[in-house]
C-alpha cells in the first residue's frame, strides 16, 4: 500500500516538526511507495536548520498563496495573518482531494495541520488508512484555539490508529473519550546523532531552549539566572526560542538586570550552542519527557537540569543530571553545584550521550512505525 506521510505547520519550527520533518523526508527519499506532503513554508524552516538536505525525492511542497499575500501586506501577527494562513490549509485541502478520492487505497501518516487537511478526505474515503502522531499531552495546548480542538478530535476518532508520544499523551487522549484500543505509545523520540555531537571543548553555558509559552517556563529560568551568574561569573546563559511570552521575557530581561547578559532569540539550528554548552535546564511544568530539544542537548552530552514532573525521570536521573521543583532558587543551587563541578558534569553528559543512543535511534522509531504500518494496512506488507 502506498504511504503519504503529511506533515503541515505555517507557525514555528518545533521539535515535532524538526523530528517528524527528517525522518518523513528519509522515508521518502528511500522508499519509491512513500510521499512527503509538506508546506513550503515549513520545508524552508528544515532546511535553513540543515534538517533536511533539499536532495530528498518524493516531496510534495505545497505554495502557500495566502499566507505571502499576508507577508507582502506586511501581516505577521493578529487575526488577518492568522486567518489568511488558515485559508492556505483549505487549498491543501482541495488539492488532497483532487489527487486522491479516486486513488486506489492509500495510507496516511499525519502530524498536526495534517489533521485538518486530509479530514474532507476522510470524509469521502473512508476506506483510505489514517494514523495520527500527537505530540503533546495537552491537546488543546497543541491546537493552540478553542474552535478547533473538536475538529482535531473528530479527526483523531476516525483514524485507524493514533501515535501518541508518551505515556502522558495517551492519557490525555483517554481522557478526552478516545478509544484506549486504537492508541500506541512510541519509544519516545528519535534524535540524528550525527548531527547533534558533543564538542571536545566544553564551556561554562546553560541553555534553555523552547517555545517561549507557559508550559516551557521560560520566566521561570530566567529568575534563577542573577543568582547563577553571581556565583559562576564567567558562566554564560542562553534563553533560546519564540513564541508568545517574548514580550513578558523582553520585560523580565529589564526588571532583573540580565539585558546584555542572557543571549535570546531563535536559532533555526541548535547544534552548535548545545554542543558546546555544560548544562541544559527543562523546566517544563507537566513533563519534560520526552522533549525534543532536552533530547537533542542530551545528544550533545550537557548536563541536565530538569522540573521532576511527569515521567521526566525517563531521561533525567542521577547519572544524568539533577531534577528539582518548579523553583528559582533551586534551579539556581542546582546548576552552579554542577558548573562548579565540570568532571561531574562531564560524566553526567556522556551518560545522557549513551542514553538517547540507546532509546532514542532512528532505527528503533522507524521500526516502530513500520510495525503500526502493517498493522494498520492488515497486509503486513
Amino acid at each position: 500500500m502506498r504511504r503519504t506521510c503529511v506533515l503541515i505547520n505555517n507557525t514555528g519550527l518545533g521539535g515535532a516538526e524538526r523530528r517528524l520533518g527528517r525522518l518523513f523526508a528519509r522515508m521518502a527519499d528511500g522508499n519509491a511507495d512513500t510521499l512527503l506532503v509538506i508546506n513550503t513554508s515549513l520545508w524552508k524552516k528544515l532546511l535553513a536548520a540543515e534538517i533536511v538536505s533539499g536532495r530528498e525525492q518524493r516531496i510534495w511542497r505545497l505554495a502557500e498563496p495566502l499566507g505571502r499575500m499576508a507577508e507582502w501586506a506586511g501581516l505577521r501577527q493578529g487575526a488577518p495573518a492568522f486567518w489568511l494562513r488558515k485559508l492556505d490549509y483549505l487549498l491543501f485541502a482541495c488539492l488532497l482531494l483532487v489527487r486522491y478520492a479516486l486513488a486506489p487505497r492509500c495510507l496516511f501518516h499525519l502530524v498536526l495541520g495534517g489533521a485538518y487537511v486530509v479530514l474532507p478526505l476522510m470524509l469521502l474515503r473512508p476506506d483510505h488508512r489514517i494514523i495520527m502522531s500527537v505530540t503533546n499531552r495537552n491537546l488543546a495546548g497543541l491546537v493552540g484555539v478553542p474552535w478547533a480542538l473538536p475538529v482535531f478530535r473528530f479527526a483523531l476518532a476516525r483514524c485507524g490508529l493514533i501515535d501518541a508520544l508518551s505515556e502522558g499523551v495517551r492519557t490525555d487522549l483517554v481522557w478526552r473519550g478516545l478509544s484506549d484500543q486504537k492508541i500506541t505509545v512510541s519509544p519516545g523520540s528519535v534524535v540524528d546523532l550525527d548531527h547533534y555531537q558533543p564538542d571536545p571543548k566544553k564551556e561554562p553555558w546553560v541553555v534553555f531552549a523552547g517555545r517561549l509559552i507557559e508550559e516551557k517556563n521560560p520566566l521561570l529560568f530566567l529568575e534563577a539566572v542573577p543568582t547563577i551568574l553571581q556565583a559562576v561569573p564567567d558562566s554564560r546563559c542562553f534563553l533560546l526560542g519564540e513564541g508568545p511570552l517574548r514580550p513578558l521575557v523582553e520585560r523580565a530581561l529589564d526588571r532583573l538586570h540580565l539585558r546584555g547578559l542572557v543571549e535570546t532569540g531563535f536559532h533555526t539550528d541548535l547544534a552548535p550552542v548545545l554542543s558546546k554548552a555544560r548544562l541544559f535546564v527543562s523546566l517544563q511544568r507537566l513533563d519534560n519527557y520526552p522533549s525534543q530539544s532536552l533530547l537533542e542537548a542530551m545528544a550533545c552530552g550537557t548536563a541536565t537540569v530538569a522540573t521532576d514532573v511527569g515521567l521526566t525521570w525517563q531521561l533525567v536521573d542521577e547519572t544524568t543530571g539533577i531534577r528539582i521543583k518548579p523553583d528559582p532558587e533551586q534551579i539556581a543551587q542546582a546548576v552552579i553545584s554542577l558548573l562548579k563541578a565540570p568532571e561531574r558534569c562531564d560524566r553526567f553528559g556522556q551518560a545522557a550521550r549513551r542514553r538517547v543512543a540507546e532509546r532514542h535511534s532512528e532505527g528503533r522509531y522507524r521500526a516502530y512505525l513500520e510495525e503500526l504500518y502493517r498493522r494498520l494496512d492488515g497486509s503486513g506488507s
